[in-house]
């Protein structure tokens, strides 16, 4: 009981708490005096946390302890059992900082790292129709047939006019920590993630505009008489005009978010069409059946500003993750700390050092090191 009640409280803390469950826990809060106190222990410590950031002015190679002196207490690791979370103590005072705050929020520190992200993540692919791959380098785009690739985004103009590329399509295959931007040929515009591929055609021609995912991408679609059909292994997302997310990444249950507007959505376990609502999302569950729950669009869009939330997470989902967003080379050696939980959020801005140091700062028994561009954890 006691265990699910901190969880409840830091998932409070972090706004990430679901309606039912904040229900429970103000109750509680309000007929237990025990959670009161650990309730109103954990808001004074966040808010102590807040008002003592001054990390930026920490020197990075001894950011933690110098973060810990200013504190004036002793850390003390509470390592639980490998399904259970991490907490840390104050002096005597066991609070769900979240790693937010003393995990995360040590980002500001400047930490150099031996090698970039963007000088290590592969280049992006444009394959056209007839097969002829181009790359696209980080610093300066590419001209795919008729049609030019800037290094980040793309527009949705052909250069060489829409009646010699009616029946192009393109590729587009972005690899482990790049995304890229393009608006399509009816001014949909479209954030594709890292790991993900898109195929669409130049020209939407007949009585449908439709493309293929593999992956994750948000679109704001146009409107248009003619419906806009996002095709992927695990669902078909259909709509008129309208902004969503749709997530496929192998490992995660595929969902469909929407943002705006409506959209049907369906797979073969589903044909019949579901419509969702704003602030609904279309999930598909282990047997294949779609379900509709409520999101927090904070978390489900936090990737379009390079921000990835770590919410009560194995560490191999968190390493897994990294790897892909980032494009670094990250292993677990011990498997024994694989299921190790943890909250926090990545910022693919910051040194990926940061991460690595402040994973290490948060348990004794974790440790890390770098060998040949490679990331081992034990």
């Amino acid at each position: 009981m006691n265990e699910h009640i901190d969880e409840l409280i830091a998932d409070k803390i972090s706004g990430q708490i679901r309606p039912e469950d904040n229900l429970l826990l103000e109750q509680i809060i309000r007929t237990n005096t025990d959670v009161r106190m650990k309730w109103e222990e954990s808001l004074a410590a966040v808010s102590f946390y807040k008002a003592n950031r001054e990390v930026s002015k920490i020197n990075d190679d001894d950011a933690w302890g110098q973060l810990l002196a200013k504190m004036e207490v002793e850390p003390k690791v509470i390592k639980l059992e490998s399904n259970k979370w991490k907490w840390y103590a104050a002096a005597s005072i066991l609070v769900p900082l979240l790693l937010f705050g003393l995990w995360f929020g040590l980002s500001k520190s400047h930490i150099q790292f031996a090698q970039s992200n963007a000088n290590k993540a592969e280049s992006i692919k444009v394959t056209l129709s007839d097969g002829t791959i181009y790359t696209i380098d980080n610093d300066k785009g590419v001209t795919a047939g008729e049609i030019h690739f800037g290094a980040k985004s793309a527009n949705r103009i052909p250069q060489g006019g829409k009646n010699s590329l009616a029946t192009e399509t393109v590729t587009l295959d972005i690899p482990k920590g790049k995304t890229y931007a393009i608006v399509l040929d009816d001014g949909t515009s479209v954030k594709i993630n890292s790991a993900s591929v898109l195929k669409f055609p130049l020209v939407f021609n007949g009585d449908k505009r439709e493309v293929e995912l593999d992956g994750e991408a948000y679109f704001e679609v146009s409107k248009n008489g003619k419906p806009f059909i996002v095709k992927t292994q695990e669902m078909d997302v259909k709509v008129l005009g309208t902004k969503f997310n749709v997530n496929t990444y192998p490992g995660n249950l595929a969902q469909t978010s929407l943002i705006e507007g409506s959209v049907s959505v369906s797979n073969f376990s589903h044909p019949n069409a579901i419509l969702i609502k704003p602030g609904q999302a279309a999930i598909k569950r282990g047997n294949n059946k779609l379900a509709v729950e409520s999101f927090a669009a904070d978390n489900v869009l936090s990737w379009l500003k390079g921000t990835y939330y770590f919410n009560n997470m194995p560490l191999r989902e968190i390493v897994n993750i990294t790897n892909r967003v980032t494009g670094e080379d990250l292993y677990i050696i011990d498997s024994k700390i694989a299921n190790y939980r943890f909250s926090g959020a990545l910022e693919t801005d910051k040194p990926i050092k940061t991460l690595l140091e402040n994973i290490k700062s948060s348990s004794s028994s974790i440790q890390y090191a770098i060998k040949d561009g490679k990331i081992e954890l034990y």
